[in-house]
């Protein structure tokens, strides 16, 4: 299935670009395409889910304009996730070390 991805913040910057479309199997969760994404791009991607598995306090998720903080929550074909920096600590961090 495909989604929709915007990232914006640090995440734009690590990634290279505004938006992608990825394909990911049926039944796939934001978890399994937040660590797509970490895989693809590491860097800040790769703390978008804190230990526990849970979403990372420091990241603003939306699918579909809903903010989801529960990374089980599973996607279907043509959601539309958009991914942001909620920490500017952070955010300011990455773009001085790169």
């Amino acid at each position: 299935m495909r989604v929709k991805v915007v990232l914006a913040s640090i995440y734009r910057e690590a990634a290279g670009v505004k938006e992608l479309d990825l394909n990911l199997p049926e039944g796939a969760t934001l978890r399994d395409l937040l660590l797509k994404l970490a895989e693809l791009y590491g860097g800040p991607f790769t703390r978008l889910m804190a230990e526990d598995g849970s979403i990372s306090r420091d990241a603003l998720l939306f699918v579909n304009g809903m903010s989801l903080r529960d990374a089980s929550s599973k996607l279907k074909e043509g959601d539309f996730v958009f991914i942001a920096s909620e920490n500017v600590e952070a955010e300011a961090s990455f773009i001085k070390n790169k």
